[in-house]
């Protein structure tokens, strides 16, 4: 999306939220949204959090925990975001659990893996900040209750270092009820509160226009940012400033397909309200996007497991190389997808492949059918079974079975150049077998906001805007071209912690 239609956007979003607000008082004829004077706000806390998942809870907490009073304004009907339902491996350097296996790490090491797979895109000042403060990120979430279960290794990581939880509920949980047993005076978590615009004076931002009572409209959440106008608009004014943590804008069909028509059509897991309302509205005041053109496509099985199975379309033809990056892989797919009205390809195993899987978690998850929409793996004796059950022609299936098996015992792929002697002997041979649709998700949006290493949001002059903070996936610029696994939960945690930080020593002024 170019950047005039980007503000177009933010602007008629805000022209709105300002007619609803009723203040009397007309926005500049640039559409910057600025004000001065008496503001008139119906309540003042020292710091507002937008957003309630990952980042945001993190943010607040730390805010809390200095002594700021601190609101939380959550626009869903429940706390979490994204974060809630997400199965969230957590990059750590220097856990507990790797000591307990004697395993070395270092923090330059996940820098070095982090900048391996950015392609030169992004900022590695900000990969660093998260790489180094992936430790004490660990140290502030056992501390407030959390637990990890499992210690995993990761593709694209040079160390085992990434932790789970059980998902991403888990660790919300305990925070929740560490701020709910600690915080009750200084913290403060509101659902269905929608901030649709901010307050300035003077060019620093005091505070914020939102509806309490909000209804997000899980019926057309494409449209909910422009079209939904229920609620009751309040002003709520910010001492110390403002942290935008409101994740991505996977749910946001128009700004996908602006960017690439295909992959409108990839399916997500992301929270409904993931749309790009609070990105559009901060960019029509001034604030930096980076990277919107740039996607990270994922699986419920990791990429780095793919490559063990045979990938067959809904007509039972092999149509790639299984060993193609996850991007390069997904779009293959999501083209394939568009050529068969939607119908997902096939993915097949023999128990060789099974065996090879890098995390045994995930796979253990969609065998037991517990993977999250469209991630069950089902297992038969033998390839014509697979094939009733998908509903695919047996004898289209077995040729192509056969083909693919000559050709790895042959050492050369003919038809799409895969390694065949990466496979360490996975064909698709040795009973039972495993099939599953793959189906590419896009969970992660890498562009947002620019912001520096203390959290600010930045301008296109790349200077801060003053009051303004941002954690997690609303940013942009941290991770580059590619996200690698694990690392958006130290993303959301470590610059939540910097927000949460710098938001709360800053210095106060009256709304």
């Amino acid at each position: 999306m170019d950047r005039k239609q980007f503000l177009k956007a933010g602007l008629l979003a805000t022209v709105t939220a300002a007619a609803m607000a009723g203040t009397g008082r007309a926005f500049a004829e640039d559409g910057s949204g600025k004000e001065s004077g008496n503001e008139g706000f119906d309540e003042i806390a020292d710091v507002i959090v937008v957003g309630s998942g990952l980042a945001a809870t993190v943010a607040a907490v730390t805010a809390a925990e200095a002594g700021a009073k601190t609101l939380v304004l959550e626009k869903m009907d429940q706390l979490g975001g994204t974060s809630r339902v997400s199965g969230l491996n957590c990059a750590v350097v220097g856990s507990d659990e790797q000591a307990a296996e004697g395993i070395l790490d270092d923090p330059e090491w996940m820098y070095e893996d982090m900048r391996k797979v950015a392609e030169d895109y992004g900022n590695p000042d900000l990969a660093r900040v998260v790489a180094e403060g992936s430790h004490d990120l660990y140290r502030f979430l056992t501390e407030r209750g959390a637990t990890f279960k499992q210690l995993k290794s990761g593709g694209g990581h040079s160390a085992k270092r990434l932790l789970w939880a059980g998902g991403g509920r888990y660790l919300l949980d305990a925070l929740v009820s560490h701020a709910q047993s600690t915080l009750a005076d200084t913290l403060e978590m509101r659902t269905r509160c929608k901030v649709d615009d901010l307050v300035f004076r003077d060019g620093r931002a005091i505070g914020v226009i939102a509806r309490e009572n909000y209804s997000f409209d899980y019926g057309a959440p494409e449209t909910d940012d422009l079209e939904n106008q229920t609620g009751s608009a309040k002003r709520i004014g910010a001492r110390r400033g403002i942290v935008f943590a409101t994740g991505g804008y996977a749910r946001d069909k128009e700004l996908l397909r602006s960017e690439s028509a295909v992959l409108a059509q990839a399916d997500t897991m992301t929270n409904p309200g993931a749309t790009s309302g609070v990105l559009r509205m901060l960019a029509k005041h001034g604030a930096q996007t980076v990277n919107l053109s740039l996607f990270r496509l994922s699986y419920p099985i990791p990429t780095e497991d793919v490559c063990w199975g045979m990938l067959v379309n809904p007509d039972g033809k092999r149509f790639v190389n299984e060993l193609g990056s996850r991007n390069d892989l997904g779009i293959i797919i999501l083209r394939q997808m568009r050529d068969f009205d939607g119908k997902p390809p096939l993915l097949v195993y023999d128990s060789k492949g099974i065996e090879l899987f890098h995390d045994k978690q995930r796979l253990e998850m969609s065998l037991s059918g517990r993977n999250f929409k469209n991630g069950t793996m089902y297992r038969f004796d033998t390839v014509e079974e697979l094939a009733d059950h998908f509903g695919y022609d047996r004898q289209t299936l077995v040729d192509a079975v056969s083909r693919y098996n000559e050709m790895f015992d042959n050492g050369v792929d003919e038809d799409f150049g895969k390694d065949m002697s990466a496979l360490q002997g996975a064909a698709i041979k040795q009973p039972p077998f495993y099939g599953m649709n793959l189906i590419p998700n896009n969970n992660y949006t890498p562009g947002g906001v620019r912001i520096d290493t203390s959290a600010r949001i930045l301008d296109s002059n790349g200077s801060p805007i003053e009051g303004l903070y941002a954690a997690g996936e609303v940013t942009g610029g941290v991770h580059g071209a590619q996200r690698l696994t694990g690392c958006s939960a130290p993303d959301c945690g470590v610059f939540g912690m910097v927000a949460g930080s710098t938001v709360a020593g800053a210095t106060p002024v009256e709304p």
